[in-house]
């Protein structure tokens, strides 16, 4: 008998973390896994987080597993334009700061962070986005529609960050001017690693970016759909690591990789990226109050919620 087909879109197939499953060295037991390439043809995926409490607001029928194969601080993707006058966060309040959209899960988390952990106050920033969505924001939050050059919202906000037209840029990505050390840009925290290692030393928070989630009427049809494909995602997070600290790594144009691992986990712990629950309640707690206080939900959603209830009370890392 054939097995059931399973199709799952990758929002980043290449990062290590799913390398192993979309590189075909790690399989989901039990299904015939299909990578498609738009996230509506498929039966589960990556899903973002603030997309996900978007999701769990407006009551979808999608289920979650505690899989996140994509995790980042985000101090170090807040940009400053070198003659706009901002040194610290504070400085923020009364600038112009150009955003992807209110709703990116980059945003939420660096916004949370420039809220809760540097004292900043969301509502005395003038924000501009390169889209506006048809969803609300918080109380007080005034957001412009911004208009300018560039065939993406990187290129374009790069361009008003360079020419002034913009004080600071939040986004998910590294912004091209950064990338090739333009001097008239650089990021709020010139030692953003030194920052964010404090930041995790004082809040215990590891931002999440990404859940893995599937349609409930799939879950219906095959009930074994969610515990195989967290396995499946445990399997390869675990040959991610083993590629880069393993007998024979894999990964060469970091020498000291496996020494940055060693160091990371004596910050964070021997199993700093860990796919269940109860290693991850701070930051799951942490971003439904994020999403709720900046009106992605008109109230903190219980994240228990949204997880299958037998992939959530999985034991193991």
């Amino acid at each position: 008998m054939a097995e059931p087909k399973l199709r799952f879109y990758f929002r980043e197939p290449t990062v290590d973390t799913n390398m192993p499953i979309t590189d075909g060295t790690v399989k989901v037991e039990g299904f015939a896994f299909e990578i498609v390439q738009r996230e509506e043809e498929a039966d589960a995926w990556d899903c973002g987080f603030a997309a996900r409490l978007r999701a769990a607001a407006k009551n979808l029928p999608h289920l979650s597993i505690p899989a996140f194969p994509n995790r980042k601080f985000r101090q170090a993707y807040i940009f400053v334009n070198a003659n706009s006058g901002i040194e610290s966060p504070k400085d923020l309040e009364g600038k112009r700061v150009g955003i992807m959209q209110w709703d990116n899960t980059a945003g939420v988390w660096a916004r949370g962070a420039l809220q809760h952990y540097y004292g900043v106050a969301l509502s005395r920033i003038h924000w501009l986005a390169r889209r506006l969505g048809n969803d609300g924001v918080a109380q007080g939050i005034r957001i412009e529609k911004l208009e300018g050059r560039g065939s993406d919202a990187d290129t374009m906000l790069d361009g008003l960050l360079l020419e002034g037209s913009l004080d600071a840029v939040i986004g998910p990505n590294v912004l091209p001017s950064i990338s090739r050390k333009d001097h008239r840009v650089r990021r709020l925290f010139g030692d953003y690693k030194k920052e964010e290692q404090k930041y995790f030393k004082e809040t215990g928070i590891f931002p999440i970016s990404h859940v893995v989630t599937l349609k409930q009427e799939f879950v219906e049809r095959h009930r074994n759909a969610p515990l195989a494909l967290l396995e499946a995602f445990r399997r390869a997070r675990d040959e991610a690591f083993n590629r880069l600290v393993g007998a024979d790594p894999q990964i060469l144009v970091v020498s000291w990789a496996a020494a940055a691992v060693e160091e990371q986990r004596a910050l964070m712990g021997e199993n700093y990226w860990p796919y269940n629950i109860d290693n991850n309640r701070r930051a799951l707690e942490a971003i439904t109050q994020y999403g709720f206080e900046q009106g992605l939900s008109s109230k903190q959603i219980d994240y228990r919620s949204f997880f299958h209830p037998e992939a959530a009370a999985l034991g193991g890392m």
